[in-house]
C-alpha cells in the first residue's frame, strides 16, 4: 500500500508565504499600472504642452483657429499659405467649451493674434453637456477674449451638421444632437453681436434638406474631408485676407 502524503507544518508555512508573495506581487502590479496611467498626460494636455513649446518660434499678430477635431483636422496651410498673415492651428480633439476656456492663455493671449476663428460646442452636444452649461462657458470665452484681446477680430462660427454614419460606429442619436446643435446654432448669433465678433454660418452649406451633414463633405459623418474643408474656407478666407 502506497504510503498518502501528508503536508506537514513547515510545508503549510512554506505555501502561505508564497501564497502572500503572489498577492502583494499582484497588488504591486496592479497599483504601478493605475499609478502610471494616471500619471501619463491626456491628450489635450500633451497638445497644450506641445502648443507652450510651438509659442516661442510662432510670430505675434497672427490668425489663430481654435476648437476641437473639427479644426484639429483643418490642414490650414493647404488652403491658406497664400495669406499676408500665418494660420496657426489651436483645435484639439475632444475638446469642449470648457476645456477652451481654460486654455486661452496658451492657445491664444501668448500668441496675441489680430484675428481668431472660433468653432466649439459639438462634444458639448455629443456629451450630453446641458444646453445652458454650453452657452455660459461659450459667453466666457467671448468675454475673456475681449477683455485680453480687445481690438482682435473675432470669428464665430456656427457648428456643423451630423450625419447618420455615426450612428453605425458611435453611441450618438444623430436626431437629437441635431435637435441640439441647432439650438446652439441660434444662441451663437447673439453672443457674438454681444462681443463685437462676426458670426459664419456654415451649417446650412454643409447640411441637406434632413439637415444632416452631406455625404460628400465627411466620410465618418462627424469631422469634414477636403471637400469639406473647402466650403469652410470659401466661406471664412475673405475675412482673413
Amino acid at each position: 500500500m502506497k504510503k498518502k502524503y501528508s503536508l506537514s507544518k513547515k510545508d503549510f508555512v512554506y505555501l502561505a508565504v508564497i501564497f502572500l508573495l503572489v498577492v502583494a506581487l499582484t497588488l504591486v502590479s496592479v497599483l504601478f499600472a493605475n499609478s502610471k496611467k494616471e500619471t501619463e498626460p491626456s491628450y489635450y494636455d500633451m497638445k497644450c504642452n506641445s502648443f507652450s513649446v510651438q509659442n516661442f518660434n510662432l510670430s505675434k499678430g497672427q490668425i489663430v483657429f481654435i476648437g476641437d477635431s473639427i479644426t484639429d483636422f483643418y490642414p490650414l496651410d493647404d488652403f491658406y499659405a497664400d495669406l499676408p498673415l500665418a494660420t496657426y492651428n489651436r483645435g484639439i480633439g475632444g475638446d469642449t467649451t470648457e476645456g477652451v476656456l481654460n486654455r486661452l492663455k496658451v492657445s491664444l493671449y501668448d500668441l496675441q493674434p489680430s484675428k481668431i476663428v472660433l468653432m466649439i460646442g459639438t462634444n458639448d452636444v455629443n456629451g450630453r453637456k446641458s444646453h445652458e452649461s454650453t452657452v455660459t462657458n461659450y459667453r466666457r470665452i467671448l468675454q475673456n477674449i475681449r477683455e485680453n484681446l480687445p481690438s482682435v477680430e473675432l470669428y464665430c462660427m456656427s457648428l456643423i451638421p451630423l450625419n447618420d454614419v455615426l450612428e453605425t460606429y458611435a453611441n450618438i442619436d444623430t436626431e437629437e444632437s441635431t435637435r441640439r446643435i441647432l439650438a446652439l446654432n441660434t444662441e451663437i448669433p447673439t453672443l457674438a453681436e454681444e462681443f463685437n465678433a462676426t458670426y459664419l454660418n456654415i451649417f446650412p452649406l454643409l447640411a441637406d434638406e434632413n439637415n444632416r451633414l452631406i455625404e460628400t463633405y465627411s466620410d465618418d459623418g462627424l469631422h469634414l474631408n477636403t471637400a469639406g474643408f473647402q466650403v469652410w474656407t470659401a466661406l471664412i478666407k475673405p475675412y482673413l485676407q
